[in-house]
């Protein structure tokens, strides 16, 4: 009889799992040390205008910490640091309110090790490893299924991103009576990496989430407003339905719009938005078949006439030009020494053509019975 398939066990296996993070928070709690040395290490957050300073922060697992919760973990650092008794609060704040992976960095930040100095503390970690690697392979074929869903040419990247938000997933959830399946949780977390993929490398340029928000709410609005039948809202209402800013609104019409040299609409597009319009950098396909084929005759010519000490160099000196332009002043200068030797033999001068014979011409057979050189 075939077993059945690993992720049909993952209740079991994530209680296991919750039960692993309690046991090596505990344990990293009696290291105050070194998550302190951990936490600055961390990059500075900046208060947001009008903060919100008087909300208590909310029970959630981030490996990214705000001020407030940055400002209770140093205070359960130094609660730790003063009695034994302060570190049962620590290891309760970081099993509620601090992701695996930020377990894991904590214990590899450890200097010296765990291993020298808490051999348990570094064994839990170890097996934690271990059980987080099992679930991810249990649960992989979630992202499958998402990247191949999304679709594109890059499924190669589309993967990376839900293997990404399936690790996320897989690092906050917490199993319990009222919790969601973890593949219902984890497909929030694999959406949201792939959205964010998307994002950040779909264009030549990059912009903040916000302004995607932005836009996809204005671009909805007034999807349903041409739906529905009514005229295009004027800016200030625009604002105000979708309580929007001017300054957010006057960003929004100011970002660029990406278009190809190659795409089919880009007479349209000019005809219709000339202004702040990107046009694709790259060269068209005449163009790169074109430098292709120089790049190949140069590199075969180099192969046949340079030394491969030469070719080497030229190769490593990349970075201070192209090949062609090192190939081109290493030829010019193979010929200024050329020139200097040959120099001295009196030749007729190149700008005399009708002087200029070669060694087999007349002109040169001429001077030899003179008794020239």
């Amino acid at each position: 009889m075939n077993p059945s398939p690993a992720y049909t066990r993952n209740q079991e296996n994530f209680v296991a799992f919750h039960a692993l993070q309690a046991e090596v928070a505990h344990r990293l709690a009696a290291h105050p040390g070194v998550i302190r040395r951990w936490l600055d290490a961390q990059p500075e957050r900046q208060a947001r205008k009008g903060g919100n300073s008087g909300k208590p922060p909310r029970a959630w697992r981030t490996a990214r910490l705000s001020i407030a919760r940055r400002r209770e973990l140093l205070g359960l650092i130094a609660g730790a640091e003063a009695s034994p008794q302060g570190a049962a609060a620590l290891a309760a704040f970081l099993a509620a309110a601090m992701p695996v992976c930020s377990y894991l960095e904590i214990a590899g930040s450890a200097s010296p090790g765990l291993r020298e100095t808490d051999p348990l503390a570094d064994d839990s970690c170890r097996r934690l490893s271990l059980l987080r690697e099992h679930l991810f392979s249990s649960n992989f074929g979630l992202a499958q299924a998402a990247a191949r869903q999304s679709g594109g040419p890059d499924a190669s990247d589309l993967l990376s991103a839900a293997s990404s938000g399936l690790l996320d997933a897989i690092d906050r959830y917490v199993p319990g009576e009222r919790a969601a399946r973890f593949g219902y949780f984890a497909s929030y977390w694999i959406r949201y990496h792939l959205s964010r993929q998307r994002q950040k490398f779909g264009s030549l340029i990059s912009f903040p989430i916000n302004q995607h928000r932005i836009g996809h709410r204005i671009d909805r609005y007034l999807a349903e407003c041409e739906a529905r039948g009514r005229p295009p809202p004027t800016e200030a209402e625009l604002c105000a339905h979708l309580k929007l800013g001017p300054d957010a609104y006057y960003w929004h019409r100011l970002r660029p719009r990406v278009h190809s040299l190659e795409g089919l609409a880009v007479q349209e597009s000019r005809a219709k938005s000339p202004d702040n319009m990107l046009c694709d950098p790259g060269p068209g396909p005449v163009a790169a078949l074109e430098e292709a084929e120089i790049a190949g005759q140069i590199t075969a010519l180099l192969r046949s006439n340079v030394a491969p000490a030469t070719r080497v160099m030229l190769a490593s000196m990349r970075s201070v030009g192209s090949l062609s332009e090192a190939a081109r002043d290493y030829l010019d200068d193979v010929h200024d020494r050329v020139m200097e030797r040959i120099r001295p033999l009196d030749l007729p001068r190149f700008s005399d053509p009708r002087a200029f014979g070669t060694a087999c011409g007349p002109a040169f057979r001429s001077r030899r019975g003179r008794g020239g050189p």
